[in-house]
């Protein structure tokens, strides 16, 4: 792990972050505090019940975000890439990170000491409603997590994984030129269901031409038809009356 100093105010990837609004005097505080590194994919940039020491930013790359599963397999809350903060859900009470942080790519992240950004969020009220913002979004995706494991159909919930993974690795399906790589695996763990299932969704999606792959590379999806197919509006032709 490489550690360098990083400025917030030349950061391109600012501009899709909590730091977008910032004014400079708090732009300048975090540069002078925090650290950048990088981790390799696999490696864990935190694990679930450490202690909070600190808030990423991440500048490049993509994380797991996941939680110990009951029958030995996690349970992947949802894949993030730059502009996203972590470690910003704690506070006295609750210092421990409620999930942990995988590389599914090499990482390069920004890092400040939690003391040092609490000093930097008392004296920032854009910071602070930019945080409580963030807050309720994170807030948001868990209820939305909780109710498509509870009442989507397995088609639907491969259908909403594959539309989370599409829209943090930025697809565009006028470019078509959707390059990446996932093992069946973490489809059924970001959906909670099987591995088995998801080849068997994966089969059907593609003999209705709704996604193209080779092997675990994905570099084709209809965001149309499966938002529909998310929403319960579109069934299977094999299920259609």
């Amino acid at each position: 792990m490489s550690l360098a100093r990083n400025d917030c105010m030349t950061c391109k990837v600012r501009n899709c972050s909590i730091l977008k609004n910032c004014d400079s005097q708090t732009l300048t505080n975090i540069s002078s505090y925090k650290l950048s590194g990088s981790i390799k994919k696999g490696e864990r940039l935190f694990s679930e019940g450490d202690p909070v020491k600190g808030i990423y930013f991440i500048k490049k790359g993509f994380l797991k975000i996941e939680l110990n599963g009951k029958v030995g397999r996690p349970l992947i809350l949802s894949f993030v890439g730059k502009g996203t903060i972590l470690g910003h859900r704690t506070n006295i009470a609750h210092a421990i990170h409620p999930s942990s942080a995988t590389a599914a790519s090499e990482v390069h992240y920004c890092y400040i000491p939690g003391h040092i950004f609490s000093e930097i969020l008392c004296n920032s009220s854009i910071l602070k409603q930019q945080i409580l913002n963030q807050l309720l979004v994170d807030l948001k995706l868990t209820e939305k997590k909780a109710l498509n494991l509870a009442h989507k159909s397995v088609r639907e919930k491969i259908a909403e994984a594959l539309l989370q993974i599409a829209l943090v690795y930025g697809y565009e399906e006028k470019k078509q030129s959707f390059q990446i790589n996932f093992c069946r695996q973490d489809i059924a763990d970001l959906a909670g269901t099987t591995k088995e299932q998801v080849s068997k969704v994966l089969k059907e999606l593609e003999s209705e031409k709704l996604v193209k792959f080779t092997a675990k590379k994905f570099n084709y999806i209809n965001i149309d038809a499966l938002s529909a197919i998310s929403l319960g509006n579109l069934s299977s032709p094999s299920t259609e009356k």
